[in-house]
């Protein structure tokens, strides 16, 4: 019989640090024994970003230490990050990619939640929603958490998604924008490798599905029935498929995006940015100038200057926003259907599997897969906190629409698109089929609808301009819904726009539809000039 020898703490201690400080030479020296693709961008060993003393871990077998597999995450910035990058962290913490402060504030003042579209609320509140509130919701409000923890930041930077639908796919912190995945195998891409320069698919894993950015390569989605997808057999890009587009101008001569959004816009500048509009952007004039300004941007591809011999760059429309003439076409999605059901009734949602959203489509056919009787009530992710909880967010458009434009005026007074973001409809269905809300449209706590338009950038940019008629003499541009003519009082209430609720953004007056459906003299004069310029030579060529 063995007798158990009692080991001094003290000695315990010491033990523990020797097998800490082997474990450390282990990862340090001869992590590339086992690890052999992994090839450092940068001078640190393997133990300097991915083993610590105060991050948990697991130990994979004796004498190896405990591994963070992603150092790049916010919670080990402090620790690993800071020494080299303070300046690049400090900014980044005052983004809009870091906050997602417009995505939060605005959702919560359209559902009620909240009586403010800016609320100034420190950069982090995003946090929060690690842990919404799971009591009984009973009107929009007590939803508005919960759809934002499980659908609307699902793009965060904080949120792992390399098991996502293709083109969707990428890690979380920086690694989500430096280390870009292989979106077939969800594999780094480039190895163990930070890149500097930003491609364009790491762009599209966010910036895909109707938002800025998908317009760049000519994305539209297609309505979610499947009835209107792809044929069988084909599958889909960022877990819904899409119409092909024209793609940008820019996008068709090489440009990436980041040729144009430079760092300080994307990564921040300093400034703590609460809203899109509040950070400077990338203009059009910085290549090719303008009424009054020269080109400041230098550029190997020499962009054609602004033309002020045009009839189009004459001083009426210094005040028109060059992708107001010059976007080839528009995201117009009409009346977002959210519908919150925590019921195992998913026989109704079996022709919407693609509604881009790849938890969506895995739990639908995952249960729609098993007799009635096995399945089980509807779970999803807080895509914050990687925690199930009860209940699925199913996703509708009442119509999507990519012709015509529609015209307010932006915070600098210059008039700009709009597009409506967002029109909701919410439902909410109980585990017990119980219908507590049903296509509600939300009301914002000073008593008007929530409902919203918001001036927008589109990057479906054409040389050519659109024909004067596309603005002028347009019910549709002016603000007045989708008619036959300015005439015809039949327009749906869901085409007319609502008031954006971003400060200095507004819909055109009175006076500036009139201005725009009247053919004034001056108007009729230029019109006419354009028409003898050219009007002959391109009805000739069917131009």
């Amino acid at each position: 019989m063995h007798r158990k020898i009692k080991t001094p703490v003290a000695d315990k201690v010491l033990l523990i640090l020797i097998l800490f400080v082997l474990g450390s030479a282990f990862a340090g020296q001869d992590c590339r024994d086992c690890h052999e693709d992994m090839q450092s961008s940068c001078n640190l060993t393997c133990v300097d970003c991915h083993v610590s003393s105060t991050a948990p871990g697991q130990v994979q077998h004796q004498g190896h230490p405990k591994i963070i597999a992603n150092p790049s995450k916010e919670e080990y910035w402090q620790e690993k990050c800071v020494t080299c990058h303070a300046k690049e962290i400090d900014h980044f913490r005052k983004s809009l990619h870091y906050s997602s402060a417009g995505i939060i504030d605005q959702t919560r003042f359209l559902l009620g939640k909240s009586s403010a579209a800016l609320t100034g609320n420190p950069p982090d509140s995003w946090k929060q929603l690690k842990r919404p509130s799971l009591s009984s919701a009973r009107s929009t409000a007590d939803l508005a958490d919960r759809l934002l923890a499980r659908k609307c930041l699902a793009c965060h930077f904080s949120v792992e998604a390399g098991q996502q639908a293709e083109g969707r796919k990428r890690a979380a912190g920086c690694a989500a924008c430096h280390i870009p995945l292989d979106q077939k195998n969800g594999k780094a891409l480039y190895g163990h490798k930070m890149q500097r320069k930003i491609k364009d698919a790491v762009c599209l894993t966010c910036h895909s599905g109707n938002r800025v950015g998908a317009d760049y390569y000519g994305y539209f989605e297609h309505d979610y029935h499947n009835d209107y997808q792809t044929p069988y057999g084909s599958k889909p890009a960022f877990a819904a498929f899409q119409h092909r587009l024209k793609p940008d101008l820019h996008q068709q001569a090489g440009m990436q995006c980041m040729d144009c959004h430079f760092q300080k816009e994307v990564m921040g500048n300093g400034q703590t940015i609460n809203f899109e509009g509040q950070h400077a952007q990338a203009a059009c004039r910085d290549c090719h100038g303008g009424f009054t300004e020269k080109a400041i941007r230098q550029s190997a591809a020499r962009p054609v200057q602004f033309d002020k011999s045009l009839t189009a760059h004459q001083s009426f429309h210094k005040k028109v926003r060059c992708v107001a003439c010059h976007a080839r076409w528009t995201y117009q999605d009409y009346g977002l259907h959210l519908f919150f059901d925590q019921s195992k009734a998913y026989e109704q949602w079996a022709d919407y599997l693609w509604q881009d959203d790849a938890e969506i489509t895995g739990l639908l056919r995952q249960q729609l897969s098993l007799d009635p009787e096995k399945r089980k009530y509807a779970r999803t992710t807080n895509k914050l906190s990687g925690r199930s909880m009860p209940g699925a967010w199913y996703k509708g458009w009442t119509f999507r629409r990519w012709e015509g434009l529609v015209l307010g005026k932006d915070a600098s007074g210059f008039f700009a698109p709009l597009r409506p973001l967002y029109q909701f409809y919410i439902t909410y269905v109980d585990s017990a089929e119980n219908i507590w809300l049903d296509s509600r449209i939300p009301l914002r706590q000073d008593g008007l609808p929530g409902w919203s338009w918001d001036v927008y950038t589109p990057h479906t940019i054409m040389r050519r301009g659109r024909s004067c008629e596309s603005c002028h003499g347009n019910a549709l541009a002016a603000g007045l819904g989708i008619r036959a003519s300015a005439n015809d009082t039949v327009s749906h209430a869901i085409t007319l726009p609502s008031a954006p609720i971003l400060p200095g953004v507004r819909l055109l007056n009175k006076q500036e539809q009139g201005s725009l459906l009247n053919y004034s003299e001056r108007y009729k004069k230029w019109r006419m000039k354009e028409f003898k310029k050219g009007g002959i030579k391109k009805l000739l060529q069917g131009d």
